[in-house]
C-alpha cells in the first residue's frame, strides 16, 4: 500500500461520517506523521506499522462519536436510522423530536435501548450481575424460610395455643 492510496482509504472511510473539518484535521495529522517518519523508515515499512485505513477510521469515529454525542447527523448511517421505525411503531424523526425537548408526550413511556448504549462486555458484567442478584435472592430466600421453620412456625403454633387457652377461660 502507498502513501496516497492508505490516505484515500482514510478520507474515504471517514467521509459522511464526520465533519470535513475533523476529517481534514486527521488527514492532515496521519500525513505529517508519516512524512515524519520517512526520514527514519521506509513509508511501506510506516503504513504497515499503522494498519488498516479503515480500522483507524473507525476508531477516530467512535472517539469522536464519544465527545460530540452518539450520531453525527451527516453520517451515512443516519438515513438509515431515519428511516427505521421505533420498538412502538413511531418514526426516528418523531423520536428524535421527542427526545430533543418536546415534551407533549411526557409521560406515555420510557424507551431505553441497551443494544445501542453498551458495549458486549458490558452485557456480560451485567448478566453476571443479575445471575449473582438471583443466585444471593434464593439463598438469602431458603436461609429465611429455613428460619421460619425452625423458629417462626414454633412460636406461632405457640402463640395461636395460648390464645386458644386465654379466650377459652374467658368465656
Amino acid at each position: 500500500m502507498t502513501k496516497s492510496e492508505f490516505i484515500d482509504g482514510l478520507r474515504t472511510a471517514l467521509t459522511g461520517e464526520l465533519p470535513d473539518s475533523e476529517i481534514t484535521s486527521n488527514i492532515r495529522f496521519y500525513e505529517d506523521y508519516i512524512k515524519s517518519k520517512s526520514s527514519d523508515t521506509s513509508e511501506e515499512a510506516i503504513l504497515a506499522q499503522l494498519g488498516d485505513p479503515r480500522l483507524i477510521a473507525k476508531t477516530i469515529i467512535e472517539t469522536y462519536q464519544m465527545s460530540h454525542g452518539p450520531l453525527y447527523s451527516g453520517s451515512k448511517h443516519d438515513k438509515a436510522y431515519q428511516d427505521a421505525q421505533t420498538a412502538d411503531g413511531s418514526s426516528y424523526q418523531e423520536y428524535r423530536s421527542n427526545y430533543d425537548g418536546n415534551t407533549s408526550d411526557y409521560g406515555k413511556g420510557f424507551k431505553f435501548n441497551i443494544s445501542t448504549s453498551l458495549k458486549w462486555y458490558h452485557k456480560v458484567i451485567l448478566i453476571v450481575i443479575a445471575i449473582v442478584l438471583i443466585v444471593l435472592f434464593f439463598i438469602i430466600g431458603g436461609i429465611l424460610l429455613q428460619l421460619f421453620f425452625t423458629v417462626g412456625l414454633p412460636l406461632l403454633v405457640v402463640y395461636l395455643g395460648y390464645r386458644l387457652i386465654v379466650n377459652n377461660y374467658r368465656r
